[in-house]
């Protein structure tokens, strides 16, 4: 497995994996899957070229999608978020999952980071498990971080010190 800088030559196997991971998990993002594909393939290789999507590849498929995306301000520069982590279902209960998060940290700590941030959906136990097991703390909580067919839905707020 590989991971790397996604492209706007990527965007139909990120869109196609995006798609999954919000049809799959509506509470889990801040996009609907609905918003996802009213969007113009345009706009999903400008967001690509943003370069903060990372893509997992197992050969030459992709079956991870997540942003790191450092704080953009000098006095916070120290502080890297993980957003929109999601790895196709095909490949639950292997190890893609961990080495996605593995690459993540180390390209964090390359880049000078000290902590990363994250938030995960309170009533997702198994992404909960998955980040503590890395040493994510749970910091806080955001109340009705989403709403989702009219139904409020609380995210965890996660760090890990990466300089401890």
């Amino acid at each position: 497995m590989e991971t790397r800088i996604l492209t706007p030559a990527d965007q139909p196997q990120w869109r196609e994996i995006r798609l999954e991971a919000l049809e799959r998990f509506p509470e889990a993002f801040l996009t609907t899957a609905d918003e996802q594909r009213r969007r113009a393939a345009s706009d999903d290789r400008a967001q690509l070229a943003q370069g903060r999507w990372r893509g997992l590849f197992h050969g030459q498929d992709l079956i991870g999608i997540g942003a790191l995306i450092p704080m953009a301000y000098a006095a916070a520069a120290h502080r890297f978020e993980i957003g929109a982590l999601y790895v196709s279902e095909v490949h639950w209960g292997t190890d893609a999952a961990q080495s996605f998060l593995n690459a993540l940290e180390a390209e964090a700590r390359q880049k000078g980071a000290l902590q990363l941030e994250l938030s995960v959906a309170a009533n997702n136990p198994r992404a909960i498990r998955f980040y503590e097991r890395n040493g994510f703390e749970r910091m806080g909580i955001q109340p009705r971080a989403i709403i989702v067919d009219g139904v409020g839905q609380d995210d965890f707020f996660y760090v890990k010190m990466l300089d401890r």
